[in-house]
């Protein structure tokens, strides 16, 4: 059995169930925070606090995926803080037709999955006009590609903090600009806390769906969202399961890829990188975090027995090329075989060459694995959990479903391994049904036929009611206690983020409460600026940067 299985699962274990208790206890406090400026009539600073607990949660697992009191706090918030006068005058009735859609989202810029997946959204369902609000959009960063697609669907893209004014603000804006909508779908980063306030009034908002893009990780806007998009199936158990949502509002929508054209064959591929075109290409591509050296075994040191059972067999590993890990041991042992390259955008030509794919780990790449099955390549993950319950810590993809191959240990990952590298024949049968399947779910008019059918879906059902008044709970089971191994982040990094949108006396407060526990050093002076004038600060020494170092060459 992997070693993984036996003693870092325990570690992580045993890591999980020390820090999501002290986790809770942060979260419980900074609640409590919230509960208190609500109730003091500061729904302002309120929301910050809101938005700052539901940050951490996300960053720092507590022991649950959605929280019953945060919801309601917000809730609370949005229909004592913004009057009627800033919703449609009358009850917001179900459309027959979806004609206009306002897509919500926190922050756009050219790197990432929401704005390729917006996008390719907007520019695939042609038949209505698309519009997008963006909660706390930073300057000069909304791509062109992304503009160019909403002007063509005659939409507008509304900045909601391009003027003065915070979260209840942006919650204000929102709900006008969802007016003349006949559905929402929200795009936005998980701790994001603006819709929820902004539809609070449920009776005077249109329909919502959630699009839910992190799925394995905590999120807030259940309490407002009439559906729940899970973009895999494993994400969507977890919905029902951990997350409480309906079975009926609990539905499927694969992501939308765009259409991967070979023009090149694997041997001309292989010819063009300078690789025998003979040779078995096993290739991995993912960002150098996701690569991990676990009980001594490192991603590279994973291959070692495979290549040296086959001389044809080589592995291009693109994306660990800068990090710290050290494959030069697995390198010699197979006589320079296995190749590391650094992170690039100029993928395609290795998806071409590639023969098998082999997902990154511990941490899985699943978009990569699309990437690949759409160019014809098979591709195998390592999954060490011995339950189903940390499905969504594993690739899974509607596209992917039946024919990607998932192992539990080494032992069976080098065996089915050699299996695609001796048996050409299943090797491009697994390959070619692959790349069916995810044309079949991910591509063009097949994805558009499943957006239809959740459009007409959701705007007939009847719109939630939210029922929350339940304390939360915190769970030491699975994938729980395997969350915080993921991802930890420290209580003050998540304060300064949101700092800037506390009105001035509390963020004065925060700031000197920070300084007195952790020193002037890592609380500067520029953290006391509003979120307007700290995005210029950061602007203008980034550019003031770039003019000095091109004045130096």
């Amino acid at each position: 059995m992997e070693t993984l299985a036996n003693k870092t699962l325990s570690l992580w274990q045993a890591e999980g169930r020390q820090l999501i208790p002290q986790n809770f206890a942060t979260f419980r406090s900074l609640i409590s925070q919230a509960k208190d400026l609500a109730q003091q009539g500061n729904y302002e600073a309120a929301a910050v606090y809101g938005q700052i607990a539901a940050n951490y949660a996300q960053l720092n697992h507590c022991g649950f995926f959605v929280s019953s009191e945060l919801e309601q706090l917000l809730l609370t918030i949005g229909r004592k803080a913004i009057p009627i006068a800033f919703a449609p005058q009358k009850e917001t009735a179900l459309p027959k037709t979806v004609k206009h859609v306002l897509h919500v989202s926190t922050h756009l810029s050219d790197i990432g999955g929401i704005p390729r997946l917006l996008r390719r959204w907007i520019q695939q369902d042609t038949e209505r006009s698309h519009s997008v609000a963006l909660t706390r959009q930073a300057l000069n960063e909304i791509p062109q590609t992304l503009k160019d697609a909403v002007a063509n669907s005659q939409g507008r893209i509304y900045v909601l903090n391009d003027r003065n004014g915070g979260i209840i603000s942006r919650a204000k804006r929102l709900r006008e600009c969802a007016a003349t909508a006949d559905i929402v779908v929200l795009h936005t980063w998980e701790y994001d806390v603006v819709p929820t306030i902004a539809f609070a009034n449920k009776a005077q908002s249109p329909a919502i769906v959630y699009t839910n893009h992190g799925d394995h990780w905590f999120w807030v806007g259940a309490a407002v969202s009439d559906a729940i998009a899970n973009l895999r199936e494993s994400g969507m158990h977890l919905s029902q399961q951990r997350r409480g949502i309906e079975a009926k509002r609990n539905l499927l929508l694969a992501t939308i890829l765009e259409p991967a054209c070979r023009k090149l064959s694997r041997s001309q591929a292989k010819q063009q990188l300078g690789i025998d075109e003979n040779s078995i290409m096993l290739l991995s591509i993912a960002r150098a975090v996701k690569y991990k050296t676990v009980d001594g075994v490192s991603f590279a040191d994973a291959h070692v027995e495979l290549l040296k059972r086959y001389d044809r067999a080589i592995l291009v590993a693109i994306g660990p090329g800068h990090s710290d890990e050290d494959w030069s041991a697995a390198i010699q042992q197979t006589q320079g075989r296995i190749q590391v390259l650094g992170e690039t955008k100029d993928t395609a030509v290795f998806y071409q060459a590639a023969d098998i794919y082999v997902d990154s780990f511990p941490f899985v790449s699943i978009t990569s694995i699309l990437e690949a099955g759409s160019y014809g390549v098979p591709s195998v993950s390592r999954y060490p959990y011995s339950s189903d319950l940390c499905g969504v810590l594993g690739s899974d993809m509607p596209g992917l479903t039946g024919n990607l191959i998932r192992v539990r240990d080494l032992e069976e990952y080098t065996a089915v391994l050699s299996r695609l590298v001796e048996d050409e024949e299943f090797r491009l049968s697994l390959g070619e049904a692959t790349r069916n399947k995810i044309a079949a779910t991910h591509w063009g008019s097949h994805w558009q036929n499943a957006l239809n059918e959740l459009y007409s879906y959701v705007v007939a059902l009847p719109k939630k009611t939210a029922t929350l008044d339940l304390v939360d709970e915190m769970s030491l089971g699975e994938p729980d206690i395997f969350l915080p191994s993921v991802n930890q982040t420290d209580i003050k990094t998540v304060m300064h983020w949101h700092m800037p949108l506390m009105p001035f006396k509390q963020r004065l407060q925060l700031w000197l409460n920070l300084v007195k526990k952790y020193g002037f050093r890592n609380n500067h002076l520029n953290f006391l600026l509003p979120e307007k004038l700290r995005s210029r600060y950061y602007l203008l020494r980034r550019n003031y940067s770039h003019w000095h170092f091109l004045r130096r060459r």
